[in-house]
């Protein structure tokens, strides 16, 4: 399956022949001063890594994470975010989650969260995360931020500003058109 993903201002900063997008496509911008540190992509989901300009996938303070799960049972949005929550609890030493808010955004059902790692097992740092799940028709899209520090007041909130305009369009279902480039 093709992978969707519109980077806005990034790889189309300006206005392209007004081309129309097809099928469900992720809208998403990525925090200034970031770089893509992974990318990999298969038939079952693809992973894209951002991590701030000067550092890398190893070694990192923050990171950007963007997953496509092609083959996610369509629908089943509170067992992904069940399930994660559980990896954290099961995983790190003081692990908890908590659902920040949930519901139906541009006609699709979506889950904004955050998870707490008191200590990494593998980096034996701190794992703060907060994760916007989306269930689209033709796969879940998962865009999260995580922090191997205690994340500010303001960091969170400029996350969740930032994350707030990530959304799914569809120029099949007539409530979500994409727009043109």
């Amino acid at each position: 399956m093709k992978i969707k993903l519109l980077f806005l201002f990034l790889i189309f900063p300006v206005h392209l022949n007004a081309e129309e997008l097809q099928g469900e496509n992720l809208l998403f911008s990525p925090p200034d001063g970031y770089q893509i540190g992974y990318n990999s992509n298969n038939k079952d989901i693809y992973i894209q890594e951002w991590i701030p300009d000067g550092q890398n996938i190893k070694d990192w303070s923050e990171m950007v994470t963007i997953q496509v799960l092609f083959n996610y049972p369509i629908g089943d949005l509170d067992n992904f975010v069940n399930n994660f929550i559980e990896m954290i609890v099961d995983t790190c030493e003081d692990g908890r989650g908590l659902t920040i808010t949930d519901g139906v955004e541009y006609g699709y059902l979506f889950n904004y969260f955050m998870t707490i790692c008191g200590r990494n097992p593998d980096t034996q740092k701190p794992e703060f995360t907060m994760v916007k799940a989306i269930a689209g028709n033709d796969a879940l899209y998962v865009v999260q931020k995580a922090w191997r520090y205690e994340p500010t007041d303001i960091q969170i909130q400029d996350w969740s500003r930032l994350v707030s305009q990530v959304f799914l369009c569809d120029n099949k279902n007539e409530a979500v058109p994409c727009p043109k480039l």
